[in-house]
């Protein structure tokens, strides 16, 4: 068994910071829906795609992201992750129809199933030690 290195446990958290976003974007906009809603004078429709499209694109893309961290390397690909979903937050936040609001929630879906795969793959890489790693994975 290894002894705890603390530079792991700054990488957890430096990685746990990249991922918070794109957990948070699943559920902070039932909060926000309502003033979207009358802001935006959207559809019942629309207000549908506005909250499902984020999560039902990035189940779907997983696994073909976490094949192509595979390739590229996970430090790459989250990088280029954090990237997209930077830019579609800002689309997003300066989304004046709700049209443009789906397209950003599109990029935000991109951009999360890159970073997302990523996460758990640096995770692996950094803790060796298989009681480590199940502690930075629980976390």
């Amino acid at each position: 068994m290894h002894a705890a290195n603390p530079r792991h446990w700054l990488a957890l958290v430096a990685i746990m910071l990249a991922f918070l976003p794109v957990v948070l974007d699943m559920t902070i906009l039932t909060v926000a829906m309502p003033t979207l809603t009358l802001a935006l004078g959207a559809s019942a429709a629309e207000v549908l795609w506005i909250m499902d499209i984020y999560p039902l694109l990035m189940a779907g893309l997983l696994v073909p992201m976490g094949t192509l961290a595979d390739r590229l390397g996970n430090r790459r690909l989250l990088l280029i992750g954090l990237v997209v979903f930077g830019v579609a937050s800002l689309l997003a936040a300066l989304a004046s129809t709700t049209t443009w609001l789906i397209a950003a929630r599109v990029l935000l879906a991109f951009g999360g199933a890159m970073i997302m795969p990523c996460v758990l793959g640096i995770i692996r890489r950094t803790f060796e030690d298989e009681q480590e790693r199940a502690t930075a994975l629980g976390l």
